[in-house]
């Protein structure tokens, strides 16, 4: 087994994290990589033939982010607004349209080399999700399954969009991409990715760090061949959710407020497992993939909304 290390981690946590009964020919961990509920570890790729593979493909499938790119100034951003989003999306809960929980996200960002507001949407196919994980041992029903939650959790996106644009006007899709997903090839292989990109030399993604951290938009080199196409979908959490409390009860949550704007409803104790503290630095990252992509722009955080 190949394994390619792009993390801060050592390899021998690394190979501690791989699970049992995996046969892969090549496992890429990327700088976002830590270990999760998943048979998979977040923040990987794997190579493998084997006939079962599809154990490993399970968990929250179709997750994934959509940037857009408004006609609105950043200035535009208000209270106001930012309120009324947040109560249309609480409106669609169980529905298309959810935000959901734990990481998922919706970002207000202002690009550094000036520009109009941009929203960087990150959620995922939620309990639709759990459908795919009983079908294990049914290859053809697996597929069909997976690729509808796949679309589903495209769905669900598009229509956080469509609630965006109700109450910022007309905005430019710049990219959709899942970062949970697998893809065949003619050869019996398969490579899946938790939690990684799937990108080819030349295309973009967006990395983002955390809810007051900066985000980047990426293009691939032609490197990114060596390391199976695929890329890190963020920066990736440093701690688990349990070892956050203790530095969430120390950390200035409504000095935070004074710098993202944060919508009305959303309890510092709903952010507790979900704050910069638990997220490592964009800087640390982009040092790690370097050579694989370069850096196109930059956005800040200027609203944050999540947990809703």
């Amino acid at each position: 087994m190949k394994v390619i290390n792009l993390s801060a981690e050592p390899i021998g946590r690394l190979h501690s994290w791989i699970p049992h009964g995996l046969q892969a020919e090549c496992v890429v961990f990327l700088p976002d990589a830590c270990p999760g509920k998943s048979p998979l570890p977040t923040g990987t790729a794997v190579l493998t033939r084997q006939p079962d593979w599809r154990r490993f493909a399970i968990s929250d499938c179709g997750c994934g982010m959509r940037l857009l790119r408004s006609t609105v100034p950043p200035r535009d951003l208000d209270a106001t607004r930012w309120d009324q989003l947040a109560d249309r999306l609480r409106q669609n809960k169980g529905e298309l349209g959810d935000l959901g929980g734990g990481n998922h996200f919706l970002d207000a960002l202002t690009p550094y080399d000036d520009g109009p507001l941009h929203f960087l949407v990150h959620t995922g196919s939620r309990s639709e999700s759990g459908l795919v994980d009983g079908l294990i041992d049914s290859p053809a029903e697996f597929d069909r399954e997976f690729d509808r939650v796949v679309g589903w959790a495209a769905d669900n996106r598009a229509k956080i969009h469509e609630e965006i644009e109700a109450i910022f006007g007309k905005t430019e899709l710049m990219l959709d991409m899942p970062h949970n997903s697998y893809q065949q090839a003619g050869d019996g292989s398969v490579i899946i990715r938790k939690g990684s990109v799937n990108l080819r030399p030349g295309q973009f993604c967006v990395i983002p760090s955390h809810m007051s951290g900066d985000v980047v938009l990426v293009r691939a080199t032609a490197k990114v061949e060596e390391i199976l196409h695929s890329m890190s979908h963020g920066t990736g959490r440093k701690m688990s959710r349990g070892d956050c409390k203790p530095l969430a009860d120390g950390f200035d949550f409504d000095a935070l407020r004074k710098t993202v704007l944060i919508p009305s409803g959303v309890a510092n104790s709903s952010m507790r497992t979900e704050g910069p503290y638990a997220y490592r630095e964009l800087e640390e990252c982009l040092a790690l993939i370097e050579g694989y992509v370069e850096e196109v722009s930059r956005f800040a955080v200027v609203g944050y909304m999540g947990h809703l």
